[in-house]
Formats: structure tokens, C-alpha cells, sequence
């Protein structure tokens, strides 16, 4: 082999050595090819898939602008709130409490200035600094209400609470009444200044004893509860602002220690504010007014549930009341029209009257759900006639004494509905334009000069006075609603008549009692026709 040969295999082993270098393996030589670059397909959107997509960010959008929008408004109403907070704070700084059993509240701060209203003992309220003013020696001061009370004349006032003992709970005013209340069974119960002594009860039986047996001889004294309850006869507009701290109370010539309070009769009644016991474990019931009957002397009123219709929606004049005990409900079959009793009805239910029929000499109510009932068993709400006297737009209560039905007003909407008891033969309930002149939330009817006709009842609630004695109440003592009862005055379940008392002016201000119309025009137009 020659020389020149062995150099060129040589140089081939070594190439050949050097290509394969870094692999695992002898790797086959391929020759370079053309690369083409890879493409995307293109995308084609689903018009379905895109709108739901858009949709659900501008749901989410509107979404997150409803929050943003209602932080802002929460944020700018308690913004709002303790602004007029502190507004209230620096225009009424003070702090006062009333300690005579009324109050009364002026209009102007000066003794001549005409009383606008009263405060309940127990009643706390805000006040002004003191302010010029005439024949108050301790100072007028303005509360909440556009009144002025005189330092000292029944109201304390500081800068820190101001309190007293025995301070009486304060009236519910958000429920249908504001006090408990209880009521006699008996002949005579006693009601005291204060506990008494063992010896006192005893010389208080042996009294009532003696007047007890004086009667029967002359075939006196109250004998039926419903009598002694149905009497009425509040005293007129203003006088409750004038009253004595225990109006009621027996005066010198009643022949009654000065331990007793009164005599209470069958029928009569208190509101409760509490009960106390004497050291001896005697248990009494503490008044609202402040005096004590024993425990034992009392029952627990039940008061009635009945509830008038607040009018919107489906509930539509006209609107039945069943006021009958033992009515009952009927089916008319659509084929062949025969009627099918299908049970009772309790008293007081109310209905949307959808249509009525006559067969025979009996008129039919039928009701929107499809029942009937005779005519003869409900009373009727139905809409009328805005009298000329009262201007459109204006608040105003319809009292029809023949149907025993009161609806209020807004114009011509009406917007409430309810049964009522008005005056019975010989007490009639006046007919005429009203307005209402003064609102209570509370106040007594009692006569306790009236020998067998004598009555009490403490705390009639929701009183609105609308012409000299007469005014729509609360009655918690009956529940013949839609039948005439009372001694002239309109009586309502408690609840209808907190609705009203809220609903119509004047209004009576926070913490306040009892308000007057400033003007013979300002309050609630009453029309009541036969």
C-alpha cells in the first residue's frame, strides 16, 4: 500500500469519528429538507358563546354600580342621621322628665300663652336652654314638639337624665294598647294611696260593708259589668291639660279615710303599671296613676283581637265584616244554583265583596273567594261621597251610623276600614263635619258621682276628641264591633283605633301625652251621617 493511500483512510476514520462525537449512538447523515412555518387556524366566533359572555359582564357591571350605588346612600343617610343628630343635640342640649301626673306644654313661653298639649308623668324629653319669657321663676325652656315647658311646673330639666322614684313605665306606643289593664268582679274593691297597713284594710272592709248593706236595702249600686263599662263621658277638649296630679281622687266630704283612694265598683277598671308587695307579703297591683288595689281584687283584662283592613292591593272597597255570632258560609252549585252550607264564620272576619244576588227575600254577599254569606250578617264598606266641606286631597273619617262602619280617606282613596260602636238609643252619636280638636294617647272616663250609674275606666286608649265629649277610642272592654253600644261616643277595636290616632293630625310629637289643634280647622275631618 502506498504512502499516500493510508494518509487519505487515516483521514476518513478520523472524520467519520469526529461526526458521531457527543451521541450515544452512530447516527445515520440525512440530508437538510425545507421547513414549512407553521400556520394558526383561524378562529370563527360562536355569536351565542360571545353575547352570553357580554351579557354576564354587564349583569355583573350593574351589579357591582346597585352596590357602589347603595354604600353611597347608606353612607349619605347615616351621614344624614348624625348631622341632624348633632343638630338636635345643640338646638335641645338638655335633659328633662315629668313628675306631675300632666304636664302642661305651652305655646308660647309665657304663663298667658294658651296650652298646646301636655307630658304623662314618667314622660323624658330634650329641651333648649332656658329662654326669655314671662311668669315661669325658674325658666321657659323649648322641646321637641314647638311647645315650651316652665322649669318646675311639673318638669325637671338638667344637664345630665333626670329621674324619680316610683317613675311609671312609659305607654307602649307601638302596640295595639298602651297599658295592661285589669277590672272588678266585685261589689267594692279598694284602691289606696298607698300599701296599707293590715289595720287599714280592715277598717276599709268593715266600710265597705256597711255601704254595701245600705245599698241593698235601697236596691242600689252597680249590678252588671257590660252596664258599667258601656258609660261614657269624657271629659271636654283642654280639660285633661287642666286636671289635678289624681284626678278622681275623693274629696273631703266622700266620708273616705285619707288612705283611700276610692271606691272601686263592679266593672271598673285600671291600667297597670305594675305590682308591689308589703313587707308582710301582701301583693297589690300599682296603678298608673300611681295608687294600689290588692291583687286579689282584680282580673286581667282580655281585650279584643278585632283588626280592621288597611285598603291597597287586592283589599278593595266594597269590604264585608261578619258581625253576627253564628253566621255561616255558603257554596252556590254553578249548575244548578242551589246553595250548600259548608260552616261558621267566625265574628269579625272580613272579606272583599266580589258581587251579590237576591233569591227570594235574601240578599247574598259573595266573597272574592267564591263563598257567600246573607247580607243580614255583615256590615258593608263601600266608597262615598267626598262632602263638599272637605277639599280634595284632604285627610277625612266616614262614620255611617247605620252600617256601623268608619273608612278613612286621602280625597277620594280610601285607604282604612273597620267596624265601629256608636251611641245607642238615647246616647246618639252627633252627625255633621267634624275635625278633630285634641288626640290622647290615653285619658279616663269615670263618674264617680253617678250613685248606680257610676263608672271608671282608667286609660282609655287612642282618644281623639271631634265636638265637646264626643270622640273615636279605643274600647278594650267590649267586642261588638259593628253593633251600637256606647253612650254617644265611636268606640274601636284597640288596634284600629292606634291606626287611626297615628294616621291623623294633629300629631301628636314624641314624648308628648296629649296635643291640641292650634286652629279649629287643623285636625282630621270627622263626617258622620246617619
Amino acid at each position: 500500500m502506498s504512502r499516500p493511500s493510508r494518509i487519505r483512510r487515516l483521514a476518513l476514520t478520523l472524520a467519520l469519528a469526529i461526526a458521531g462525537a457527543g451521541c450515544p449512538e452512530n447516527q445515520a447523515v440525512v440530508p437538510e429538507r425545507q421547513v414549512e412555518p407553521i400556520v394558526a387556524e383561524p378562529v370563527v366566533a360562536d355569536p351565542q358563546v360571545d353575547a352570553a359572555a357580554r351579557a354576564e359582564l354587564d349583569r355583573a357591571a350593574r351589579e357591582r354600580a346597585e352596590v357602589d350605588a347603595r354604600l353611597r346612600a347608606e353612607a349619605d343617610a347615616v351621614a344624614r342621621s348624625e348631622a341632624e343628630r348633632i343638630a338636635f343635640e345643640n338646638q335641645f342640649p338638655l335633659q328633662g322628665v315629668a313628675f306631675h301626673f300632666l304636664a302642661p306644654i305651652h305655646r308660647e313661653p309665657s304663663d298667658r300663652s294658651a296650652s298646646i298639649g301636655y307630658l304623662r308623668r314618667g314622660a323624658r324629653f330634650r329641651a333648649s336652654a332656658r329662654v326669655e319669657g314671662r311668669g315661669c321663676a325658674r325658666g321657659w325652656h323649648a322641646i321637641p314638639g314647638d311647645g315650651y315647658v316652665c322649669r318646675g311646673d311639673g318638669v325637671m330639666i338638667g344637664e345630665a337624665p333626670q329621674t324619680f322614684e316610683p317613675s311609671p313605665n312609659p305607654p307602649s306606643l307601638e302596640d295595639a294598647l298602651p297599658y295592661a289593664y285589669a277590672w272588678t268582679m266585685r261589689r267594692s274593691a279598694p284602691q289606696y294611696f298607698r300599701i296599707p297597713t293590715l289595720d287599714e284594710e280592715s277598717q276599709t272592709a268593715a266600710l265597705f260593708s256597711r255601704l254595701e248593706l245600705a245599698e241593698q236595702s235601697a236596691d242600689a249600686g252597680v249590678s252588671a259589668v257590660v252596664e258599667a263599662a258601656a258609660v261614657e263621658a269624657p271629659p271636654p277638649p283642654g280639660a285633661a291639660a287642666e286636671a289635678p296630679e289624681t284626678p278622681g281622687a275623693p274629696t273631703p266630704d266622700d266620708g273616705l279615710p285619707d288612705f283611700l283612694r276610692m271606691r272601686m265598683l263592679r266593672g271598673f277598671y285600671v291600667s297597670v303599671d305594675g305590682t308591689e308587695s308589703s313587707d308582710d307579703g301582701r301583693d297589690f297591683i300599682r296603678t298608673v296613676r300611681g295608687a294600689y288595689v290588692p291583687e286579689a281584687a282584680l282580673t286581667p283584662n282580655d281585650p279584643p283581637t278585632h283588626r280592621g283592613v288597611v285598603l291597597g292591593g287586592s283589599w278593595q272597597l266594597p269590604v264585608g265584616f261578619i258581625y253576627r255570632n253564628g253566621a255561616h258560609r255558603l257554596t252556590r252549585d254553578a249548575v244548578n244554583g242551589n246553595l250548600s252550607d259548608i260552616g261558621a264564620v267566625a265574628q269579625h272576619t272580613s272579606f272583599v265583596i266580589r258581587d251579590h244576588f237576591t233569591r227570594g227575600n235574601t240578599t247574598y254577599l259573595v266573597s272574592d273567594e267564591g263563598w257567600l254569606v246573607r247580607d243580614t250578617a255583615a256590615r258593608v264598606a263601600a266608597q262615598a261621597t267626598r262632602p263638599a266641606e272637605v277639599p280634595e286631597g284632604a285627610q277625612w273619617l266616614h262614620v255611617d251610623l247605620s252600617d256601623q262602619i268608619l273608612v278613612a280617606y286621602e280625597g277620594d282613596r280610601a285607604v282604612f276600614t273597620t267596624t265601629v260602636s256608636t251611641g245607642r238609643e238615647g246616647f246618639a252619636t252627633p252627625t255633621g263635619v267634624f275635625h278633630i280638636q285634641s288626640k290622647h294617647v290615653s285619658t279616663t272616663m269615670d263618674d264617680l258621682a253617678a250613685g248606680s250609674e257610676a263608672y271608671s275606666i282608667e286609660d282609655v286608649p287612642w282618644t281623639m276628641y271631634f265636638q265637646g265629649n264626643y270622640a273615636l277610642h279605643g274600647a278594650f272592654w267590649h267586642n261588638q264591633f259593628g253593633r251600637v253600644r256606647s253612650h254617644g261616643c265611636v268606640n274601636l277595636a284597640p288596634a284600629d283605633a292606634r291606626w287611626i290616632f297615628g294616621w291623623s293630625t294633629p300629631t301628636v310629637p314624641a314624648s308628648w301625652h296629649g296635643v291640641f289643634a292650634r286652629s279649629s280647622t287643623a285636625g282630621t275631618f270627622v263626617v258622620i251621617v246617619p
